[in-house]
């Protein structure tokens, strides 16, 4: 609707106010000829039923009068009379007796016809006239009257139309005088639409206007100043932009016939030709077949010149003339040679980006790498534009290069050396023999790239063009692209070995590993079955590794593993297979297995070379090897359970003192079941208070009083009783439980000194039994250090026992540890001595207080010859060092006069005393207690 009226709206001011205007007054008249049309109508109407009232009683007064004397023909006379300009349409009288008088009015044919809707509104308003005819209260009849609505609207609607025509035409007067007057006042605006003078004022018109035009004058004037001063700006502006589009661009100008008639300067320089050869010329021979037209042309063209061919983009617009025809064309021009060749360039390594990636995906599908190289290889030319393509692979120990793919090679150069040294060095070689082979014709020019895996040159990939050709550093960049995807491609399947080799074997020994051992076996077990053959396998560990491992660090361990694992596989059999399982456990297989006289010569062979001393950071060490032996299908059908059973069979063998080998037997099931429940009650023995100490006394052979007592463990299991010592004892080595339990040996002892000092005068010293693991730890001398000052004894009373294969396991940490403890003020002793093979050189270095005879030596004295020298012997050498000498073992009368007689210092053994509770001991710390 809104719309509508903006579209209906008048465009001048003139015609906006008089149609406000003319509304308005259109609005005034309409609302006020509806006011008087209204009160017109119920006049009419009022003043019509007011001259009836009149009428209908002079009627009836004549009616009654005739009515009474019965002169009907009077009240007829009487009813046309009042009829007539009357508003009455009929009238009626009607007696008593049902006789009726009926009188019509005669209807005005000139009378204007009134519209249906005002004679329903009049009918509305009139209603019939009934008036009783009575004389002297008697009734005679009814005068009935009925108003003529035809009549009576005719003359509302004259009214009607009379009152509008004369309205209309006041209206029609006053508009037509608003229109003249307003156009009038208003004229003086038209002058507003000229500048180049000031429009005139009216003396008539209103003073608004007048000051309007006076005001717009004065922006008129200021606005030519101001415009007059932009058009110089702007036409200096275009003539600074004409020349800076002299000095941009190729500009030319053409005639309407497409000739040439002015270049710029730039476009002599561009096309390097003269201008007297440009001017005169057809357009079109300077560029794209263009033909003149009346519209702008845009386009790329190719312009000749003595430089070569150049690539311009070529705007021309016509410019017309005042009649709009073509007048002549400018030809704008832009270089974009060098953009092109960058577009180009943009393309070729977007076609090179898509090679290598198809390169890539090749390379990630992980299939053969010489389907990689050939499809390198035929990149490279296709990248490249070349006609020959090859990947060379260096061999660096024999300083020679191989074919290893191409393109456009003769078949039969493939793997052929040829010398070439590896790296950035071999272009020249790779250059040489490829010209020798192509010939100059087809490798005139050559790029090739080192491909490097893993930091070391694996090959090259070189490309040859037959024409002289200088190599781009994108075109290097794309050969780089492929040579390094080649090289990721070559790492990871020598990874992929790698780690196939890896899974197999064991880096440090390169001996086959777990996995490959339990392959390796599978097999052996099948080829038996089938052959109906005997297989075997061998389980080794050896003894003592850890200390080593402590000892020297674990450099000299690994070193220890290698030396190992080769004295293994020179003590096996060509089809044997030799494999390390971790840490120090190594195994056999045997796949052709004879009688069980074959397995023990291996297994000898095996126990006696890692019996060797080995050398180890400038120093000899012993170890040993227990070997546990399993044969198919005897102690197993399957692979676990051989090894199992071997692992059984070298866990008896280490029970029966190490350094041996042993064949799998049923039994040693149930025995390794009772070493895995006793390892497991070990672990809780210590928390509960299983352990004890026994003494066993030590008595002076010259005066045969108590010289001392030596501690020793024992283990009250709560359901086995007293546990004999070797059921536990290794294991605690083993599990490492000797040195939590060590400590606590340590701390009891210290506790008893301290019990018997305070009851007795005299206390002998208390010998303790250190095992391989305590001298092994760094922290032993602190540790006894702390224990004894907690307890508040005299460490002079504590003697430690080390067994002269534990000194020799690691000599120098062996003094540095002694010397800290007999510092201390503590006494020490090699106990076992002779079964071991300790050095004299190095027994002279140890702060060492006594040395114990082993009872071997003792048990068969005084009747074997040879053990009363080695006796003899020791009890010299002992006295030479300044070392007092104890027998152990001694047990007979005989024995204790033999060592009497040989100089012997003191003895111990069941003689004497048996190991006895601490309570058991009071009587030996009487004074004047004598033994023996």
């Amino acid at each position: 609707m809104l719309r509508l009226l903006h579209r209906l709206l008048p465009r001048s001011l003139v015609g906006r106010v008089f149609a406000l205007f003319a509304v308005s007054m259109l609005v005034f008249v309409g609302v006020g000829m509806g006011m008087f049309y209204r009160h017109q109508y119920l006049q009419h109407i009022e003043e019509t039923q007011n001259n009836a009232a009149t009428l209908v009683e002079l009627a009836a007064q004549a009616v009654e009068d005739s009515a009474l004397i019965g002169d009907y023909d009077t009240v007829k006379r009487t009813l046309s009379t009042m009829m007539k300009q009357s508003p009455f349409a009929s009238a009626a009288f009607i007696d008593v007796g049902g006789a009726t008088i009926r009188v019509e009015a005669v209807r005005d044919a000139g009378l204007a016809p009134a519209p249906g809707w005002l004679l329903d509104h009049v009918g509305g308003e009139l209603y019939d006239v009934n008036r009783v005819v009575a004389v002297g209260g008697k009734d005679y009849g009814v005068l009935r009257l009925h108003f003529d609505e035809r009549k009576l609207a005719s003359q509302l609607w004259l009214l009607l139309v009379q009152s509008t025509s004369l309205a209309a035409l006041v209206l029609a007067i006053s508009l037509a005088l608003a229109r003249t007057l307003l156009a009038r006042w208003l004229k003086g605006l038209d002058s507003l639409r000229f500048h180049g003078i000031d429009a005139a004022i009216h003396p008539d018109a209103p003073l608004e206007i007048q000051a309007a035009i006076q005001a717009m004058n004065r922006s008129a004037a200021s606005m030519r100043d101001e415009y007059g001063q932009r058009i110089a700006d702007l036409m200096n502006s275009l003539v600074q932009h004409k020349s800076a589009l002299d000095q941009a661009a190729i500009v030319s100008e053409v005639d309407r016939d497409g000739i040439v008639t002015a270049v710029n300067d730039q476009f002599v320089r561009a096309s390097s030709r003269a201008r007297e050869e440009l001017v005169g010329r057809p357009l079109a021979q300077a560029g794209a077949s263009w033909a003149p037209s009346s519209t702008v042309w845009r386009g790329e063209v190719a312009v000749p010149g003595r430089d070569g061919e150049r690539q311009w983009y070529r705007t021309i617009v016509p410019i017309l003339d005042a009649a709009t025809s073509i007048e002549k064309y400018i030809c704008i021009d832009f270089d974009i040679s060098e953009r092109k060749e960058f577009e180009d360039a943009i393309v070729r390594n977007a076609m090179r980006q898509g090679l290598l990636a198809r390169l890539g995906r090749k390379a990630l599908e992980a299939g053969p790498l010489p389907e990689l190289f050939e499809m390198a290889a035929r990149l490279a030319c296709d990248g490249l534009g070349a006609r020959h393509a090859a990947l060379f692979a260096f061999d660096r120990e024999s300083g020679t290069a191989c074919l290893q793919a191409s393109r456009g090679f003769p078949s039969n150069t493939r793997a052929t050396p040829f010398p070439c040294g590896a790296g950035l060095e071999a272009s020249e070689a790779l250059a040489r023999w490829t010209t020798g082979l192509l010939g100059f014709d087809d490798a005139g020019s050559t790029i090739d790239a080192v491909v490097i895996c893993a930091g070391r040159p694996f090959g090259a990939l070189a490309v040859y063009a037959p024409e002289t050709r200088t190599f781009q550093e994108d075109e290097e960049a794309f050969l780089n692209g492929l040579g390094n995807i080649l090289a990721t491609a070559v790492e990871r399947e020598e990874a992929r070995k790698r780690l196939t080799w890896l899974a197999q074997f064991d880096t440090l020994t390169g001996l086959p590993n777990r996995h490959r051992l339990g392959v390796c076996l599978e097999a052996a077990i099948v080829d038996a079955a089938a052959g109906r053959r005997r297989a075997g396998v061998m389980f080794i560990d050896l003894d003592r590794f850890k200390s080593v491992n402590d000892m020297l660090g674990h450099s000299a361990g690994d070193e220890l593993l290698v030396q190992a694992g080769a004295r293994l596989r020179d003590c096996v059999r060509s089809g044997d297979v030799v494999a390390r399982l971790g840490g120090d456990e190594f195994a056999v297989v045997l796949p052709q297995l004879g009688p069980a006289g074959e397995a023990e010569d291996i297994a000898r062979r095996i126990v006696d070379a890692l019996a060797e001393p080995f050398l180890l950071q400038g120093q000899q060490l012993f170890v040993s090897a227990s070997v546990g032996i399993a044969a198919y299908p005897d102690d197993g059908i399957d692979a676990a359970t051989l090894l199992k059973s071997a692992d059984t069979a070298m866990y008896s063998a280490k029970q029966n003192g190490r350094n041996n080998f042993q064949f799998y037997l049923a039994e040693m099931n149930a025995n390794a079941a009772l070493r895995l429940q006793t390892e497991h009650q070990l672990h809780l023995a210590l928390e509960r208070g299983e352990f004890e100490l026994h003494y066993q006394p030590k008595v002076q052979l010259a005066t045969g009083a108590v010289s001392g007592f030596e501690a020793l463990l024992r283990w009250r299991h709560p359901e086995r009783g007293l546990v004999a010592p070797f059921e536990f004892i290794s294991i605690l080595e083993e599990t490492g439980l000797i040195l939590p339990v060590g400590e606590w040996v340590i701390a009891e002892v210290c506790r008893q000194i301290g019990a018997w000092s305070a009851r007795y005068p005299s206390v002998p010293p208390v010998a303790i039994n250190l095992s391989a693991r305590q001298l092994g730890h760094a922290g032993l001398p602190q540790t006894v250090r702390g224990i004894v000052d907690a307890a508040g004894v005299d460490p002079g009373l504590l003697e430690f026992e080390l067994t002269e294969s534990m000194l020799m396991e690691d000599p120098e940490a062996a003094v540095r540890i002694l010397s800290d403890l007999k510092s201390q003020g503590m006494r020490l002793s090699v106990d076992d001595f002779g079964t071991g093979y300790s050095s004299l050189a190095y027994l002279k270095r140890f702060p060492l207080d006594a040395l114990k005879i082993d009872r071997t030596f003792v048990r068969d004295l005084p009747g074997d010859s040879d053990d009363a020298a080695i006796t003899k012997a020791v009890i010299s050498l002992a006295h030479s060092l300044n070392l007092k000498v104890v027998a152990e073992g001694v047990e007979t009368i005989g024995h204790v006069d033999a060592l009497r007689a040989y100089g012997c210092d003191e003895i111990q053994g069941y003689y004497i005393g048996k190991p006895v509770p601490a309570a058991a001991c009071a009587p030996l710390l009487q004074p004047e207690s004598l033994v023996a």
